[in-house]
């Protein structure tokens, strides 16, 4: 019997509303079987890719399937197989009602055969004892995430769930989540502390979510005047030194080409496209300049729309640096907003916020980091920094400008000069 019949029959019941002892005895009438199990079908694929077919899953048919396992028409192997196969973890519903078949089973699961397809079986089992079945996969990161606070340190089995639900929810709403719990947090201790887990969490993929803390997250939040008051201190500068951390960490780990094995393998789907955000033809405006340009009443705005990213960058950055990276691109739109609300009249804690990025920044290079991000700190940045008491300091300003140029000598002079 071909699965297209199979198909048919699993619709028909659904649409005659068929109860899952009707659908087994007509099934069993119609189609016939070969064996103790209907696997020779794929009984289990089948209905699963029916139930699971759209954003929600179909209670009706997924009945069936609980039927088909409790009374044994399916083996347990063949619905791990298909479990296995499902990848669209961004359906929280579909996943947690995965969740529940496995619950079913679980307990009374053991392999025999062949190390490869023992193996094989066990590829969906991790999510099991993760996370709760009924739990949605928001409440479970932040009741984790409070969980770890309390304690101090992240443990294996946090750090696997962290892990499954960076998976699930995908990138930007994994770090969006934590960076809002960040700003909840207003004692300055815990503000810290959060950092510092927040910092060892996003180890999981430090790559993928600089990027989009840099390049998503912080221009909302800094652009956006309904978000201002969330910059605010402590929570503000604790982001502030998270940001630069991350950002620290990533652009030294990205020039020496290293990547864990979870990041290599992960897939880039739900990472947004940072050509489109970031244009490699500078004569376009970018979708951040727009955004900035879009509405003269905005208190953080770019000269002009069309203005090249990199007339802002210094010539040996043109040349040494390869704007192709969306890291780099990033990080020297970041900075062309940065130096956008320094030079604003508009003040607030958004300028509060881009204050504590820079002297972290500042602080990180005095303490010895190398292949320092500011680099890609535009050269009109300098006058504005060293009205900030802790930017004004001779030895700050060699470091931040590149002297090896006649303009940063010049850029320098003047900045020291007017201290």
């Amino acid at each position: 019997m071909k699965v297209v019949n199979l198909k048919q029959a699993i619709l028909q019941a659904w649409k005659e509303r068929w109860s899952d002892y009707q659908w087994a005895i007509n099934i069993k009438k119609n189609l016939g079987t070969k064996g103790a199990t209907w696997d020779y079908l794929n009984l289990a694929e089948a209905l699963m890719e029916q139930a699971l077919i759209g954003p929600s899953p179909n209670p009706l048919i997924l009945s069936y399937l609980k039927y088909a396992i409790n009374s044994q028409m399916v083996s347990y192997s063949s619905v791990l197989t298909a479990i296995s196969k499902f990848d669209d973890f961004s359906r929280d519903l579909c996943v947690k009602s995965l969740l529940e078949i496995m619950d079913m089973f679980s307990n009374h699961l053991s392999c025999h055969g062949k190390a490869e397809e023992c193996i094989g079986l066990c590829r969906p089992i991790p999510y099991r004892n993760l996370l709760p079945a009924k739990e949605p996969i928001h409440e479970a990161l932040r009741r984790q995430f409070q969980a770890v606070l309390r304690k101090g340190w992240v443990d294996s089995r946090a750090l696997h769930l962290f892990e499954s639900l960076l998976h699930i929810g995908g990138v930007f709403w994994f770090t969006n989540n934590l960076v809002k719990e960040l700003l909840k947090e207003t004692r300055k201790e815990w503000a810290h502390r959060v950092v510092e887990l927040l910092y060892s969490i996003f180890c999981l993929d430090t790559q993928q979510i600089t990027l989009t803390l840099l390049g998503t997250i912080l221009p909302n939040l800094l652009t956006d005047p309904a978000h201002w008051h969330s910059l605010a201190d402590p929570p503000g500068k604790a982001l502030a030194k998270l940001s630069v951390w991350c950002a620290l960490s990533s652009f030294s780990t990205h020039h020496k080409g290293q990547a864990s094995a979870r990041q290599r393998k992960r897939q880039r789907e739900d990472i947004e496209d940072y050509s489109s955000l970031f244009p490699l033809d500078d004569t376009q405006p970018s979708k951040l300049m727009r955004l900035l340009s879009s509405n003269e009443d905005e208190p953080v705005t770019l000269s002009s729309p069309d203005r090249s990213m990199s007339s802002s960058l210094s010539a040996s950055q043109l040349h040494t640096v390869n704007m192709k990276e969306p890291l780099n691109r990033v990080l020297a739109n970041l900075f062309l907003l940065i130096s956008s609300i320094l030079g604003s009249k508009m003040a607030g804690p958004h300028t509060q916020f881009v204050h504590s990025f820079m002297e972290e920044c500042v602080e990180c290079l005095e303490q010895g980091h190398r292949g320092s991000i500011l680099q890609f700190l535009p050269f009109t940045m300098v006058s504005e920094l060293v009205k900030l008491p802790a930017m004004a300091k001779p030895k700050v300003v060699l470091a931040i400008t590149d002297l090896t140029l006649p303009l940063g000598r010049r850029v320098a002079a003047k900045a020291i000069s007017a201290l």
